[in-house]
């Protein structure tokens, strides 16, 4: 059980709703059957869980197959590979744009790692989750994710095949049977919960046959921000509280299946850093309500769907009881 909840971009999710777009199946189902119905409201980088994220193609996997993953990187373009086709751009190699991958995943991702070793012959990639996953989301995770580094380094115009070693987690029905097909038979089992790769160096060092304008190149003045503002479980709450404010009030159950916890352990958990769900919920709110009152073109009606009320005069009374103030007096205090 994570002591924190697992956290992901939001633009790490864009793939997999394209996927499901493209393939005349409204993603809004899919997205509201693992609580990720506000995710059309995000911005790429604000957080999302990653739980619920992970539930989204383990459910699509159970829809399309067992190699949907396959499918999905198939029907995308590099930079379309959420953040990491965004990173690899402007890589000359494989090898650069998997390293550019490995320096990025924290950012991007709270509970994943990326290794990336050099060996004698060319390349070892691990691939793991410090929270722990069920094999057959697992083994979703892993289609995915080495679909991802074969559609790599298939832009450096070599032929399949192009990974000289895949030990990936078996689903628990189908095993590796639906591997075969993309990957040939350089698949085996996972002798753990990792997936591990290997590629040869002729592949790892191979130049790109284009390489796109460097999107790190002019990075070293845009700001990231955390995602989390620090280690505790509460910082972890609160992106998560004010993404599910886009679709109505989050409740603590909600929360608590993000986290992959009972409401009971998140309850405790709250309580043993000096706070609660409530006051993180009214923190979260408050800290939304001083940034859009101070907003010219934000109305009541926006401000109170922004906030999860369900009129102007619960929201008035919110407000008051958050900022001390009503919202036009709000807004008059800090406009001055």
């Amino acid at each position: 059980m994570p002591k924190t909840i697992p956290l992901i971009r939001a633009a790490n999710v864009l793939p997999l709703v394209r996927f499901l777009e493209a393939n005349g199946n409204g993603s809004a189902t899919f997205l509201e059957a693992v609580d990720l119905g506000y995710w059309f409201a995000l911005a790429p980088e604000d957080p999302v869980p990653m739980l619920n994220a992970i539930e989204l193609l383990r459910d699509m996997s159970r829809a399309f197959g067992t190699d949907v993953g396959a499918a999905i990187v198939s029907q995308a373009s590099i930079g379309e590979l959420a953040f990491i086709g965004q990173v690899a751009l402007g890589a000359r190699t494989p090898a650069e744009a998997l390293r550019r991958v490995a320096m990025a995943l924290p950012f991007h991702c709270s509970h994943e790692m990326l290794r990336v070793e050099e060996t004698r012959g060319g390349l070892s990639i691990i691939h793991t989750l410090s929270v722990r996953i069920e094999p057959e989301s697992l083994h979703a995770i892993h289609v995915l994710f080495c679909s991802m580094m074969a559609q790599l380094c298939r832009f450096t115009g070599l032929q399949p095949p192009l990974l000289a070693r895949i030990a990936v987690v078996p689903h628990p029905e189908t095993g590796l049977d639906a591997l075969v097909t993309h990957f040939g038979d350089c698949v085996v089992p996972s002798p753990d919960h990792s997936l591990r790769i290997t590629m040869d160096a002729h592949v790892a060092l191979n130049p790109f046959r284009v390489v796109a304008r460097d999107r790190l190149a002019n990075a070293a003045g845009i700001t990231v921000p955390p995602l989390a503002e620090d280690s505790s479980l509460a910082a972890s709450v609160r992106p998560v509280i004010a993404a599910m404010l886009h679709g109505g009030e989050p409740t603590i159950e909600r929360v608590a299946r993000a986290g992959g916890m009972s409401v009971r352990t998140l309850q405790r958990r709250l309580t043993e850093e000096g706070t609660s769900f409530s006051a993180e919920l009214d923190r979260v709110r408050r800290q939304l309500a001083v940034a859009l009152l101070r907003t010219p073109d934000v109305d009541l009606s926006d401000l109170s769907e922004r906030l999860g009320y369900s009129s102007t005069s619960t929201l008035s009374r919110a407000v008051r009881r958050l900022v001390g103030n009503s919202p036009s007096g709000a807004r008059a205090g800090l406009a001055g």
